[in-house]
């Protein structure tokens, strides 16, 4: 039996994050497992705040966090081929300096990148799912509410792959983010679009019920919504009839846009996965074509509790933030 001293990110309570040392043990890596030292990890200001604030799970604590990192691999099983010892790749796994995760649901770090670039190809591919599952064409213009990380980097995927793009966050700081990132229409309120009663999809990323209501006010007749970011929480006293309302007399079709309604990996039928968006959003992100340089900043894992309550306080100056464990060491 082998054993590491691991450090991990975890929830101990409600609004409570530390930085707790445990044994990681594991026999000899058999099979495809390989095992990874984390350089960087990016938090989740929405799935993370929601289990910070315990809005789901609340009698789970000590709860673990996070769900991208890149790792350098430190050892492989025998039957990994297609990566070797000193190679980089991005995991879908948690906010720990160790980490033990099966090959196949790793993307090797493309050459020339930085770590705290490569992991942000997690945040485009939440909202390629959307982009998979439209009727509506690239000659449409759409709407992205909420500019988040995810919000963000939804807009500038679809602005991307040819869309008219319309960016709402009432957010005078997201809104500059954008901007210098290339984003061409970016406003405050929906109400001051250009193109109401025109746009052909919406995809909405902040998880405020307002922004949704609003959303369907610019749709145009039979056209679609897309929920990306996640309602934690009742934020307004609306009632279900003015929402069910807006959709049957404009006859919206509206979609989940959780990432995993698509495979892991892709099967008959279904080319499209999770694992080869993350590749696909790391090459563009590589080439320039989705913009990351100075919406990101990075902290330190051990003063973990604080990033969180910026989060929480929306103090932070950047629009996401990435723990650097490059200095830890046990």
């Amino acid at each position: 039996m082998n054993t590491v001293i691991n450090q991990c990110v975890k929830f101990v309570s409600k609004g409570k994050a530390e930085l707790l040392t445990e044994e990681l043990q594991y026999d000899k890596l058999e099979g495809t497992k390989i095992l990874g030292k984390t350089l960087v990890s990016l938090i989740s200001s929405g799935s993370e705040a929601g289990g910070y604030m315990a809005d789901f799970k609340p009698d789970q604590y000590p709860m673990e966090t996070g769900y991208a990192a890149i790792l350098e691999v430190l050892e492989v099983g025998d039957q990994v081929t297609t990566v070797t010892v000193g190679d980089k790749v991005f995991a879908s796994a948690p906010h720990s300096l160790y980490n033990i995760v099966d090959v196949s649901d790793t993307v090797r770090m493309l050459d020339g990148m930085e770590p705290e670039e490569a992991v942000l190809c997690r945040f485009p591919a939440i909202s390629m799912t959307s982009l998979l599952k439209t009727q509506i064409r690239p000659i449409e213009p759409v709407l992205v509410t909420g500019l988040g990380v995810v919000g963000l980097m939804c807009a500038q995927m679809l602005q991307h792959c040819g869309y008219p793009v319309y960016a709402v966050d009432p957010g005078e700081n997201r809104r500059q983010i954008a901007l210098e990132c290339g984003l061409r229409h970016v406003y405050e309120n929906v109400q001051d679009l250009p193109v109401i009663g025109r746009i052909g999809l919406a995809v909405e990323c902040s998880g405020a019920e307002q922004a949704t209501l609003s959303s369907l006010d610019v749709l145009r007749k039979g056209g679609e919504l897309s929920l990306v970011g996640v309602p934690w929480y009742r934020g307004t006293d609306t009632f279900a009839h003015e929402l069910l309302q807006k959709i049957f007399y404009g006859f919206v079709t509206i979609t989940s846009g959780w990432e995993w309604s698509i495979p892991k990996h892709p099967i008959d039928f279904i080319p499209s996965s999770n694992y080869g968006n993350f590749a696909v959003c790391m090459q563009w992100i590589k080439d320039g074509d989705l913009k990351v340089n100075g919406i990101y900043e990075l902290a330190d894992p051990r003063n973990c509790d604080s990033a969180y309550q910026s989060i929480l306080s929306k103090t932070t100056s950047k629009t996401c933030i990435i723990y650097d464990w490059r200095e830890l060491e046990l």
